[in-house]
């Protein structure tokens, strides 16, 4: 089964070159999100060519190249670009999944298509067409989605790689580092000598999985060309979005309260709201200098209008705008039939809270804290259990989580 993996390295650096083409070439550093450390999230290669790397810190950059272009983070710009990236490839394959472990790598199952797009090598040229050149994309081919992606990181800027002999002898060469592992597994790998793939595929499959477990069983896979992952498109759910331009722009909380307002009302006047209640509020605020921010609120139970306006005023309170706003946007998800909610009937009520509330007070006597916690359906529909559901600190005295 044929898979491609569309590839686009130091994705949110080559997205702000969409808007700025004359950064182009220039060494560029993404800094940290509103609020974090202020420490290199990445680089180009031209700033990486100057000792540059992630998790340095941002004077340290001005030192090593004064010259460097520091650019914030932009959800928006790169959701956006990502959105368009994957409809121009949805319109030569119904089958594309975003990573979201390496943002700006996409992976295209070819199975079926020859007679659409060619072969394998045709077929990559047709995907390296859909995305903008300046974003420096490359392509890489192969049967399985593991080592397409180290195809893709093979191929040079802008051009195609296509594996046509064994998976395995393909993957031989590769640095260990190119395992989906977190950095303190790869370095395990390091310490015993395993440099490359081929290193670790030449061990026996049981006892590198006796001495890493599970995941290093699926490490050994993976360098061996065994990879059984299929290519799942990224779910849709049902959605409904509402943006309001500031007349200037806002920098206090009572503004943007207002304005979060005004959204949720006109967001719910909408018929695909009627009579129905909502899962998840996102807040995006597009800031002056082309920066950008957001706020996500998961509700414990569906709810309307005044309940999204409650949940994102407490995250709004709980936060600071890092810059003054142009522009408010609100998007509703997880859209669900409000009719179809039971609530308990007058006059029943269980012991079951009483209980709980002794519970929750004998703990924080102990304790100094309450350790009760609650599951809730953050995201039902995605295809990832641990993205499903969520633990969240539970009050019994008051019946609501906080």
């Amino acid at each position: 089964m044929p898979i491609a993996c569309v590839s686009i390295p130091h994705f949110a650096l080559r997205v702000a070159v969409l808007d700025r083409p004359e950064l182009d070439g220039a060494p560029l550093v993404l800094g940290p999100p509103a609020g974090g450390r202020p420490v290199v999230a990445d680089a180009t290669p031209e700033a990486i060519a100057r000792g540059i790397r992630a998790g340095l810190g941002l004077r340290e950059v001005t030192a090593l190249c004064p010259e460097a272009t520091i650019l914030p983070p932009h959800p928006l710009r790169e959701a956006a670009a990502l959105d368009r990236i994957v409809a121009a490839l949805e319109g030569l394959s119904p089958l594309i999944e975003p990573d979201p472990e390496r943002p700006g790598n996409l992976y295209v199952d070819l199975l079926g298509l020859e007679k659409h797009l060619g072969p394998p090598r045709a077929a990559a040229a047709r995907l390296l067409a859909t995305v903008p050149p300046v974003l420096r994309p490359r392509v890489g081919v192969a049967p399985t989605p593991f080592a397409a992606r180290v195809a893709a990181s093979r191929a040079a800027p802008g051009g195609t790689l296509t594996v046509d002999g064994e998976t395995a002898e393909f993957l031989a060469s590769s640095p260990i580092a190119s395992l989906p592992l977190p950095p303190d597994a790869l370095r395990r790998f390091e310490r015993l000598g395993l440099r490359t793939l081929g290193d670790l595929a030449a061990l026996p499959a049981a006892a590198v999985q006796a001495r890493f477990g599970p995941s290093g069983r699926r490490a050994w896979a993976l360098a061996s060309g065994h990879d059984d992952a299929r290519i799942h498109p990224r779910p849709r759910p049902e959605s409904v979005t509402e943006t309001l331009a500031m007349p200037e722009p806002a920098t206090s909380l009572e503004t943007m309260l207002i304005a979060l307002t005004r959204l949720a009302l006109r967001a719910f006047e909408r018929p695909a709201l009627t009579e129905r209640h909502v899962r998840q509020a996102r807040l995006r605020a597009a800031l002056e200098g082309g920066r950008s921010w957001e706020q996500l609120a998961t509700l414990r139970e569906p709810g309307g209008q005044w309940r999204v306006v409650q949940a994102l005023t407490y995250r709004l309170q709980a936060a600071t705008l890092p810059g003054p706003v142009e522009a408010v946007t609100l998007e509703l998800s997880g859209l669900v039939d409000a009719t179809g909610r039971q609530e308990s009937l007058p006059g029943l009520r269980s012991r079951r809270p009483r209980q709980l509330a002794e519970a929750g007070r004998e703990l924080r006597q102990r304790y100094g804290t309450s350790t009760l916690f609650r599951v809730v359906e953050v995201e039902p529909w995605s295809r990832i259990p641990e993205r499903r559901r969520a633990l969240m600190p539970y009050d019994p005295s008051t019946n609501r989580g906080r």
